[in-house]
């Protein structure tokens, strides 16, 4: 079985502290540089008080996220929340993950790959460095391989596999996960891509790419091509705009056609309804379909005559 998910979110935005403290979110310990952190319900960690910034912190991490997809949220949702709300994401880790069944790709592979010059990405010129642990009868298992340069992984993110099923304590070489870590710009345009198609592994190829078929098992995507030029543009923003659209009428418009009813069923008013048209920019569109049909409406009954026309005085 292959995974392909988001494994962790970080963004600034701008949320009001106030707010959050007025809905009861639990407060959480601070990181580094900000003095005060809360937890919303949804599990998204949101931190305040950075002397540099107004802005918010928060953060996602990976049980957060499969929270969220157990609750038949996609990965595009969330990221996609987070930018509508203007945020500017920092980070971003994609994972995939494979659990043994017939195969099973190891940490071996992996440094195989990295010896044997297979590996497409800015980061193999950093170098590798791995973690192993000795049994008590003196044997060395790989546990963790980091590929990058750790010191700025920071600035330039950096790309790690390690054995799942040791982390869980469930015994080795039975699940091997590859994480790639992208930071600051590339961390931004990757999730903007990901809202609109929540390709997961395509996005991982465009960074860091294997020559193997292992790896090509594993990811079984096409990369998804950095576009230049006039034409590549535009042919990529229109597939970008066609999966976007397909996600809102396939996964967006049941989700909110379910709210709607729910909320009436409740005995609620529309008013949230009403925020989400404003927040699409769909209100002024609403009027105009309605007058449209109200004037329609108007004729078709007086070509019925079913209304008379007032005379003049």
């Amino acid at each position: 079985m292959i995974e392909r998910n988001v494994d962790y979110i970080q963004a600034s935005l701008w949320l009001s502290e106030s707010s959050v403290i007025m809905k009861g979110f639990a407060p959480v310990p601070p990181v580094r540089f900000y003095k005060r952190g809360y937890q919303h319900p949804n599990g998204f960690r949101l931190y305040f008080g950075n002397p540099n910034s107004g802005q918010a912190l928060a953060v996602a991490a990976g049980e957060v996220l499969q929270s969220l997809r157990n609750d038949q949220r996609l990965d595009a949702e969330v990221i996609g929340w987070i930018l509508s709300e203007n945020g500017t994401i920092s980070r971003l880790d994609l994972a995939v993950t494979e659990w043994i069944e017939e195969e099973l790709v190891t940490l071996e592979d992996v440094k195989s790959w990295f010896s044997e010059g297979k590996i497409e990405s800015n980061l193999a010129s950093q170098g590798l460095k791995s973690i192993s642990s000795t049994s008590t009868c003196g044997t060395e298992a790989l546990e963790t391989i980091y590929i990058g340069d750790i010191k700025s992984r920071g600035k330039k993110g950096i790309f790690r596999a390690y054995d799942k099923g040791i982390e869980l304590n469930l015994g080795a070489y039975l699940s091997t996960r590859l994480e790639l870590e992208l930071k600051r710009d590339k961390a931004h345009n990757v999730a903007k891509r990901l809202a609109s198609t929540n390709d997961i592994a395509g996005n991982f190829r465009t960074h860091f790419n294997v020559k193997s078929q292992d790896f090509e098992r594993l990811m079984d995507a096409d990369a998804v091509p950095a576009v230049r030029g006039k034409n590549l543009v535009k042919q990529a923003e229109s597939e970008a705009l066609d999966a976007r659209w397909d996600w809102l009428i396939k996964q967006v418009a049941p989700s909110l056609k379910e709210a709607i009813k729910a909320d009436r069923a409740a005995g609620r008013m529309d008013d949230r309804l009403i925020s989400f048209m404003a927040a699409a920019g769909l209100l002024e569109d609403a009027r105009k379909i309605a007058n449209h049909l109200s004037d329609a409406k108007y004729r078709d009954k007086l070509h019925r005559n079913e209304l008379v026309e007032r005379k003049k005085d």
